[in-house]
């Protein structure tokens, strides 16, 4: 079935090749963040793939490209705020859910959300920063996490929810989404 590209508004073709790449770049989020493959130079190609996608649209579609990288960027940014919100709504389920189990005491909640933020600052602080920048930083902050945790009795498996390892942090699965939650997190035994 041949479709007649001339007869579908301009509006519809933009939406159409929004969807596309939105999917696309879903897809190959998994494969962008292979082990192999540095936080970096992932990064790197996930940008240069949607670069090539939005241009390839914009050509197939005769579109402006800047409207549609505006566009993917929008619904990117909106989707990665929804993600945020559901993760961070986890987040709090499963930490109040340790403080009814007993495994951490309110007291011990209120530091891992306070670090969370912090730590939150901490990754916001990195971008724009070299590689080598980054994982020197990144070894140091997993360094004064673990005393973090040490200090407050933080029990092993709640260091991921303040950017452990599965969290995308070093040792750690994932592109900053809270991956591998129910991993063994940075913190030391359970005292």
């Amino acid at each position: 079935m041949k479709i007649d590209m001339t007869k579908i508004s301009k509006k519809s073709k933009m939406i159409a090749a929004t969807a596309f790449v939105l999917g696309v770049t879903a897809m190959g989020a998994g494969v962008a963040n292979a082990d192999t493959v540095t936080a970096s130079a992932a990064n790197t190609a996930k940008t240069q793939h949607i670069t090539s996608l939005v241009a390839a649209i914009a050509t197939k579609f005769n579109l402006n490209s800047s409207d549609v990288q505006a566009i993917v960027e929008q619904v990117m940014s909106e989707e990665r705020a929804k993600m945020e919100t559901a993760h961070e709504a986890q987040a709090t389920t499963r930490l109040n859910q340790a403080v009814t189990d007993g495994k951490l005491t309110q007291a011990q909640v209120a530091l891992i959300t306070a670090k969370q933020a912090e730590t939150k600052a901490f990754h916001d602080s990195l971008k724009g920063k070299s590689e080598a920048d980054v994982q020197a930083a990144m070894k140091a902050y997993m360094t004064s996490l673990k005393q973090w945790a040490t200090d407050n009795k933080i029990p092993e498996g709640f260091g991921m929810f303040v950017g452990g390892p599965g969290r995308g942090g070093p040792g750690g699965k994932g592109h900053g989404g809270m991956n591998g939650m129910g991993g063994p997190g940075f913190a030391p035994k359970a005292l």
